[in-house]
C-alpha cells in the first residue's frame, strides 16, 4: 500500500465528521450527499461545466488518475443530471474512487461502483455536451473551495475538504481523535455518564 493508499483508508475509517473536527471545523460542502456507492477519499480532480452541459466531465475523465476524485462545479443548482450510467461506467474504468457533483444524478438503480457518487439530487432531466469553463481550476462547491491535488473525503454523513498542505497534519489530527473517541467508547460501554466521560459534571455542579 503506497502513502496515497493509506491516507485513503485513514480518511475512511475515520469518517467525514471526525475528519472535519480533525481540521478545526473547516472544509465541508454544503447540500451534497452520498447517492452511490461506499465511504471514499481521494485527491480532487476539478472542472467546472455550464448549466445543462457536462462537456467538461468526459475531458476530465480523459484526465483522471486511479484513485482520484472528481469534483464538478455546475451552474445546474440541481436541475440536471449531469452525471449517469454511461459516465459512471467510464470513471470505473479509469479508476476513480469519487464524483462529487454540486448538480444532479440519475440512473441511479445501475451505476457501477465504484466509483461513488455525491450530488446535490436525483433528476433524470438530461445534458449537451458543447462548452466546459474550466478544467483542473479551483472551483466552490457548497460554499467550500477545492483545489486540484486537495483531498477529499465522503460517506453517508456528508463531504469534506482537505487543503493538499493540510494532508499530513489532518491524518495525524484525524488518527489521534479516532484514538481518543475509542477511550471514550470504552468507557461509555463500562457505563459512565457521558457527563463525567467528557468532562462537563463540574457545569453541573455549579449550577
Amino acid at each position: 500500500m503506497d502513502s496515497s493508499d493509506e491516507t485513503a483508508a485513514t480518511f475512511v475509517a475515520a469518517g467525514v465528521a471526525t475528519v472535519h473536527e480533525a481540521q478545526g471545523r473547516r472544509g465541508l460542502v454544503s447540500g451534497v450527499r452520498l447517492v452511490s456507492g461506499p465511504a471514499f477519499a481521494g485527491p480532487a480532480l476539478t472542472v467546472a461545466i455550464p448549466a445543462g452541459d457536462n462537456l467538461g466531465i468526459h475531458l476530465a475523465l480523459e484526465r483522471a488518475q486511479p484513485g482520484s476524485v472528481l469534483c464538478v462545479a455546475s451552474g445546474g443548482r440541481g436541475k440536471f443530471g449531469v452525471v449517469g450510467e454511461l459516465i459512471i461506467e467510464a470513471a470505473h474504468a479509469a479508476g476513480l474512487a469519487g464524483l462529487v457533483i454540486d448538480d444532479g444524478v440519475r440512473d441511479v438503480d445501475r451505476l457501477r461502483v465504484p466509483p461513488s457518487v455525491a450530488a446535490v439530487s436525483v433528476t433524470p432531466r438530461g445534458t449537451v455536451k458543447r462548452r466546459c469553463l474550466s478544467l483542473h481550476a479551483p472551483v466552490a462547491l457548497g460554499g467550500t473551495l477545492i483545489s486540484s491535488g486537495d483531498w477529499v473525503v465522503g460517506d453517508s454523513d456528508g463531504v469534506c475538504v482537505i487543503p493538499a498542505e493540510w494532508v499530513a497534519a489532518v491524518v495525524a489530527a484525524a488518527q489521534s481523535r479516532v484514538v481518543k473517541e475509542e477511550g471514550i467508547r470504552e468507557r461509555l460501554r463500562a457505563g459512565e455518564p457521558t457527563t463525567r466521560v467528557l468532562g462537563i459534571h463540574a457545569w453541573l455542579e455549579h449550577r
